[in-house]
């Protein structure tokens, strides 16, 4: 008796639900898979592109600032892929997706950096990899390891490439550049982080900015890592105890906010706001420091100084906090400033001929 009441109670809860008026016809089969190819094809072709803009961008800022990058490493200049690496660099997706590429078994180039030494050796997207210094090899993490052991010794490398079904025979002397990585997310964020030796940029970042301001931003997470602030920071944070306080503060925070802007007494500073910037008071001198050296970094790969402003025009209009209440960064108004003043400074060392080099503090 218990469960037909059950049931009951259940249809009258289902009668009750509000269901479409329309009823549109049925999409056919073949549609739905034609329109998930395109779109697939389209999302695969616009990530690489980004990508490849991105690597174009950062190989300048690597190249020309070994001599203030605490590591280096020599490099050619080239991405090797397989099919599920060009899954995985093309935002994740399937690697039956990438198929219409036609990718070479194996792996076969998918990036060469613009005037790098692959680049002027004449290798291109597309070329495949067929020996390393005479050994023939047909598998991409074997072809990877090959280069890497050749890239230690310091030495040229000798490729054998098939472009266009010609083989030819190529070698190439790598250059030193800066110990970093540089890496995409998919979040639509408009930020960027450093890591120990990761420069990640957010999608939403590299959509709203000119290549000239955004290869500052590279030039402002390199900057981060040559100073090793990643470090820095870990340091800082074990040493005042944010690493233990730190998170139990934030969630407590975040959870006043909630009550307050539920009561209509939300804060012009969030209480989330004040306990990052109480935890990580020393994140402000790091960023003014990344910001000065970062412009030398921009300046040295022989960026044009003014163009940095768009990425700051960008983080005002989206967050327009920055201009006036502080938090990890100083305010958008104070590294303008700040960053005019680093202009002049490098304006007037160009006047005189004089190496770039930031100046230490005294």
């Amino acid at each position: 008796m218990d469960r037909c009441w059950y049931v009951i109670i259940w249809g009258v809860f289902l009668a009750a639900c509000a269901t479409p008026d329309y009823a549109p016809p049925p999409a056919r089969p073949d549609h739905i898979a034609h329109e998930e190819k395109m779109a697939l094809q389209s999302a695969v072709s616009t990530a690489l592109e980004r990508r490849a803009r991105v690597y174009d961008l950062s190989w300048p800022i690597l190249r020309e600032n070994v001599a203030l990058c605490s590591k280096t490493r020599p490099a050619l200049g080239l991405v090797l892929a397989d099919e599920a690496r060009y899954a995985k660099l093309a935002g994740g997706v399937r690697e039956q997706d990438v198929r219409y590429l036609n990718i070479a078994e194996g792996g076969q180039v998918m990036h060469v950096y613009k005037n790098s030494p692959a680049f002027k050796a004449g290798l291109r997207m597309g070329d495949k990899i067929l020996s390393v210094n005479g050994e023939p090899l047909t598998q991409l993490s074997k072809i990877n390891k090959a280069v890497q052991t050749s890239l230690k010794k310091e030495g040229p490398v000798r490729l054998g490439i098939e472009a266009k079904t010609k083989k030819t025979q190529m070698t190439i002397t790598p250059v030193p550049i800066c110990d970093m990585a540089v890496k995409i997310s998919t979040s639509q964020q408009i930020n960027a982080h450093a890591g120990t030796g990761d420069i990640v940029l957010y999608t939403g970042l590299i959509r709203n900015l000119n290549d000239a301001a955004l290869q500052f931003v590279i030039a402002h997470e390199a900057a981060h890592i040559a100073l090793r602030h990643p470090r820095k920071y870990m340091r800082n944070f074990t040493v005042t105890g944010a690493f233990v306080t730190g998170p139990l503060l934030y969630i407590s925070a975040t959870l006043g906010d909630v009550a307050l802007r539920a009561v209509g007494q939300d804060p012009d500073i969030s209480l989330k706001d004040r306990v990052v910037r109480a935890v990580a008071f020393w994140s402000e001198g790091f960023e003014a420091e990344a910001d000065y050296v970062g412009l030398y970094f921009f300046a040295r790969a022989g960026g044009n100084l003014q163009n940095m402003r768009q990425a700051f025009d960008l983080f005002a209009r989206e967050a327009p906090r920055g201009i006036y209440i502080r938090s990890t960064h100083p305010l958008i108004p104070e590294r303008l400033g700040a960053m005019t003043a680093t202009i002049d400074e490098i304006e007037a060392k160009k006047a005189r001929k004089q190496d770039l080099l930031p100046e230490r503090s005294r």
